[in-house]
């Protein structure tokens, strides 16, 4: 089973942009890049449907699908940040986007691989990510991928 259920990658490379460009550390700009990625993912962003069509039902066309265009547009995003900023080609711009993102890949590695170490990673992302939406209910998928684009174009006209 593979793991998708996130807010968009794009969006914590967004984050993990305005953190790198505002921190004046490496480690501080990737511990802080990290401790982001869990607490956007107690927004609910509307990707509990796809993560159940993997986890409960075994279908794996649209959360593959919706994953790929998610990492394709954050590769595409990086690129677009390193040629409008100068200030992205440092240390503390990477590690902290690279923080920003570091969950989302730790869980995939876990549904993929079930190393037992990965299993708190795991864990952790599900409690962050479904801490509201089992209380209440998830938002429209359409809705907050808008919010999310948005919110990235917002960080891209502060560049």
């Amino acid at each position: 089973m593979l793991y998708c259920h996130r807010m968009t990658i794009a969006t914590h490379t967004a984050v993990g942009t305005v953190i790198g460009l505002s921190v004046g550390n490496p480690l501080l700009g990737f511990v802080i890049g990290f401790i982001s990625h869990y607490l956007l993912d107690l927004i609910p962003h509307g990707d509990g449907k796809i993560s159940d069509q993997l986890r409960v039902f075994k279908k794996k066309k649209m959360p593959i699908t919706y994953g790929t265009i998610d990492a394709i547009t954050s590769i595409f995003l990086l690129l677009i940040i390193l040629n409008i900023s100068p200030e992205a080609h440092t240390k503390v711009f990477s590690a902290a986007v690279a923080g920003s993102i570091l969950p989302d890949l730790l869980t995939g590695l876990y549904d993929l691989t079930k190393v037992r170490f990965l299993r708190v990673f795991y864990r952790l992302h599900f409690f962050f990510h479904d801490y509201f939406i089992k209380r209440w209910h998830d938002v429209n998928l359409s809705y907050s991928l808008i919010i999310q684009v948005i919110f990235i174009v917002c960080v891209l006209a502060w560049l």
